[in-house]
């Protein structure tokens, strides 16, 4: 339909597509129930259908779907993004629990041995990541895998920083219209430290796309951590909700001092091009 479209009108219809869609599932919300959180998440990928089969139709050739990143596995950095989130999570509720804001919970003993507690747990986490990451990658297509090469020519560690705004504000309408997600505390100090999660978040998930030109990566961190999240919510019994909220999980001002720190360490890493105030080439 609009096949001579910029990357910036391309990433704009993209965004208010995704968002207009977000939306609408969010109102969604009285009839679907819980379910609305996990509709969300696939709504970047129907956009990027939207895009690659109707606006622009560059999905009719094999370097519109290529583009997207899934050609390429990414396997070298897989081991990374499925580690990394869980120091960041495990310090961010290891301080809850310490302080007395929470406290763990473990499941009582079965009758089973040790081993095979141990075996059925690892079994089912490992069960979790298979099916998160389906999920995972039903936003990561949308955001590394479309949107953020389109932002890029603004400069690549920029567009990251952008990539992960956006997807924080596609959140918004979950957040604000639903009881679902982040429910406990107050909206006006957890949604900015939401957003600034998200956004220093996309610099992890921006480099893992941009240094593998694949999303599996990104989509491999995004459902670990939500599924080690989970967990960790499930053996999480908080004593203050509303401080919990604020500190810990992924609206947490630990988990952001976590991710300061993992940003820190990537800074190291990352090639002189993906670095703070490099400008397009």
């Amino acid at each position: 339909m609009y096949s001579n479209l910029t990357n910036n009108k391309k990433a704009i219809i993209f965004y208010a597509v995704t968002l207009t869609l977000a939306i609408a599932v969010a109102l969604m919300a009285p009839v679907i129930g819980d379910m609305v959180r996990i509709v969300s998440m696939l709504t970047p990928l129907a956009a990027v259908l939207i895009m690659l089969l109707v606006v622009t139709r560059d999905g009719y050739s094999r370097a519109g779907w290529a583009d997207l990143g899934l050609h390429r596995l990414g396997r070298k950095a897989w081991a990374f993004a499925l580690l990394a989130p869980l120091p960041v999570l495990l310090f961010s509720y290891g301080v809850v629990w310490s302080t007395g804001v929470a406290r763990l919970a473990l499941p009582p003993p079965s009758s089973s041995s040790l081993v095979v507690s141990v075996l059925s747990f690892l079994i089912n986490l490992v069960l979790s990541l298979v099916i998160s990451v389906f999920l995972g990658l039903g936003e990561e297509v949308g955001w590394r895998g479309y949107l953020l090469p389109r932002l890029v020519p603004l400069g690549p560690l920029q567009a990251m920083l952008l990539t992960g705004l956006l997807q924080g504000f596609f959140h918004l309408p979950l957040i604000l219209l639903t009881p679902f997600y982040h429910g406990d505390g107050n909206r006006l100090i957890v949604i900015p430290l939401f957003l600034l999660t998200l956004t220093l978040a996309g610099i992890i998930y921006g480099y893992l796309r941009l240094t593998t030109d694949s999303v599996w990566p990104a989509a491999l961190m995004h459902s670990a951590f939500n599924t080690y999240w989970a967990y960790l919510l499930t053996f999480t019994v908080a004593v203050s909700p509303q401080a919990n909220e604020y500190l810990a999980g992924e609206s947490g001002l630990l988990t952001i001092l976590g991710i300061t720190v993992a940003i820190i360490w990537l800074k190291f890493r990352l090639p002189d091009k993906f670095r703070l105030g490099s400008q397009p080439s």
